[in-house]
């Protein structure tokens, strides 16, 4: 140990003003280096928060036009089902059910345009006016080779009246996007257009999407078929800025300048959206993001107020701090012997505790190779007692008897499941799973697993539902299909009414794999603990017939195993959304598929 310094001879003593000088300087020398890195990491999260609030903006762009595709194809089922005998008021029912104007913000109305011959255009104009429309006529009147004008757009007022007639297969941009969703059975959207609901006043960018509509008698196995087969389409038209400013809300409006462009090219002509926010400062995010098969460029920048959002009081403090420090440093000078005392045994304590938690886990490596030993040697032990109460089944006359059995065989179910979860998480655990990767139809491969489960969904009066795109990827079949499973299972056993959706979509390059389910939810405050072993929402007096509580433990280890990622929303009462998310790496090929249930 340093010996503390002998008291001065002569009362105070005071350092030579040389040193005083150097002990300041180099006081004020680290106050403002200490400053500078707090100013650097202050910037660095401000950069993080700004990158995360634009790509949640532009997820939000692509969730919003999702959920406006799924409107879409509500109005194709109605004319496949409906076919002739959809009229304009069965339309308007069905636009009016949906409570577009509160429930959908921005979209500027739903249509239905229909496929007219040339050699049919004056009868259907006729027919038309008869409905009570004496000024219909299709427009424009110029002669082409085919003809999609709009019979019906609800709501039928104002701006859309404008629309009525109109055929937009006579200009380029809207045919292009209908021979897109014509030839590929998709939704399609167009690029940027003057929409014919313009007035003049308030005008904006706009766009339309499209998903067409065929005639189910006729084969739609190659184009050639579906243009032969081609009805008309479901469509609607979306003005730009009425469709974001509801989504610029909160922080993304007062933070974040949003440009929207259609395509790669940022200029005048492909402006989809210019955010009203004050002059951008210096941060800046570009990414692209598909749009029913257009690419979208969102162009985002930091405000002035996103900017004044950074606490930078931090470095501030620290330099006056520094100040203060550096003047009383020469006082403490003798103080700093002790406290390096201090600070060795400071040290002495946390090379203890490390110490500590080196042996804690060395202890819970031991344990995990002890429990993958005992239940593996478990296992033979409880097959063999399997054999025997089925021999003692079998041979069980009374009726008392036969129930002692079956509640043995109940116990021995339950202990046998246990000990199969506890192998498995003892193996993830030890590091014994290792992936064997194989190419995978993702599609036919859940489709199977949904196919399996659908008579457990029935026998709990659950509808069952699958929305698969045609993907391949690379991954273990074995791995994956646990983490689906049991998922599947999780939402069987916690939902009492409703569906349950299992769906997967390209996305960002890889994809994504989704159970939704209509149960209770999961309180916010405890989705950070689903993921651990032993724990269960529902199961605090441990009911080991609920089972161990290992289901989603060995999601989240398979996952991390994998190389993927898990994720979870949930709101109580509103259900839960768990979804897988497979790196871009894993991915082969997609295809889009219609969502149906299984039966």
């Amino acid at each position: 140990m340093v010996a503390p310094l002998p008291d001065p001879p002569y009362g105070d003593h005071r350092p030579p003003s040389w040193e005083a000088a150097l002990a300041l300087i180099l006081g004020l020398s680290l106050a403002a280096l200490a400053a500078w890195l707090l100013y650097q990491q202050a910037d660095r999260q401000a950069d993080a928060r700004f990158r995360a609030q634009a790509h949640d903006l532009a997820a939000a762009i692509v969730e919003r036009m999702e959920n406006y595709e799924q409107i879409l194809r509500g109005g194709v089922a109605l004319m496949d089902a409906g076919g002739a005998l959809v009229t304009r008021a069965t339309w308007r029912t069905y636009v009016a059910s949906l409570n577009v104007e509160e429930r959908y913000p921005g979209i500027q109305g739903i249509g239905f345009a229909e496929r007219v011959a040339p050699a049919e255009i004056a009868a259907h104009e006729i027919t038309v006016r008869g409905e009570g429309f004496p000024d219909y006529r299709v427009q424009p009147d110029t002669p082409r080779d085919a003809y999609f004008p709009v019979v019906y757009l609800e709501p039928f007022s104002g701006r859309n009246l404008r629309a009525f007639g109109y055929d937009m297969f006579s200009e380029p941009v809207r045919r292009a996007a209908m021979e897109r969703a014509r030839d590929t059975g998709r939704t399609a959207a167009s690029g940027r257009v003057r929409l014919v609901q313009e007035t003049g006043v308030d005008e904006q960018a706009g766009f339309l999407i499209y998903l067409p509509v065929y005639d189910r008698a006729l084969p739609l196995e190659s184009v050639g078929d579906r243009r032969r087969a081609i009805r008309g389409f479901v469509y609607s038209p979306f003005r730009m800025s009425d469709l974001m400013d509801p989504l610029m809300t909160g922080q993304w409006q007062d933070y974040l300048d949003v440009h929207i462009h259609d395509g790669a090219t940022a200029d005048s002509a492909t402006l989809l959206y210019d955010a009203p926010a004050e002059e951008a400062g210096t941060r800046q995010l570009v990414t692209a993001v598909d749009v029913f098969g257009r690419s979208w460029t969102v162009d985002v920048r930091a405000t002035p107020g996103f900017e004044a959002s950074v606490d930078q009081r931090a470095p501030v403090t620290v330099l006056v701090a520094g100040f203060l420090i550096s003047v009383l440093l020469v006082a403490v000078t003798r103080s700093l012997l002790a406290e390096r005392d201090r600070t060795a045994e400071l040290r002495r304590i946390y090379d203890e505790a490390a110490r500590a938690r080196a042996e804690a886990e060395y202890a819970n490596a031991a344990k995990s190779r002890f429990l993958a030993a005992a239940s593996h040697d478990l296992r033979q032990p409880m097959q063999t007692l399997g054999i025997y109460l089925h021999l003692i089944s079998e041979h069980a006359a009374a009726a008392s008897m036969r129930r002692l059995v079956d509640g043995a065989r109940a116990g021995f179910e339950a202990a046998q499941r246990m000990l199969t979860a506890l192998m498995d998480t003892a193996a993830l655990e030890t590091g014994a799973a290792k992936p064997a990767l194989r190419p995978i139809d993702l599609d036919a491969f859940l489709d199977r697993i949904a196919r399996e489960l659908h008579v457990e969904a029935e026998a709990k009066g659950l509808e069952l539902r699958v929305h698969l795109d045609r993907l391949s990827i690379d991954s273990d079949p074995a791995m994956l299909e646990r983490i689906v499973r049991n998922l599947l299972h999780n939402a069987l056993k916690y939902t009492a009414s409703g569906c349950i959706l299992l769906a997967c979509r390209p996305r960002q390059g890889g994809a994504v794999i989704k159970v939704q389910d209509t149960g209770p939810g999961i309180p916010p405050e405890r989705l950070h603990l689903i993921f651990e072993d032993f724990y269960q929402v529902d199961n605090p007096e441990r009911d080991r017939n609920k089972g161990l509580g290992l289901g989603l433990a060995t999601v989240a280890r398979l996952t991390r195993l994998l190389g993927y990622r898990i994720g979870v929303r949930s709101r109580p009462g509103r259900g839960a959304v768990f979804t897988v998310e497979i790196p871009a790496a894993a991915r082969t090929g997609a295809e889009a598929m219609p969502e149906r249930r299984i039966a």
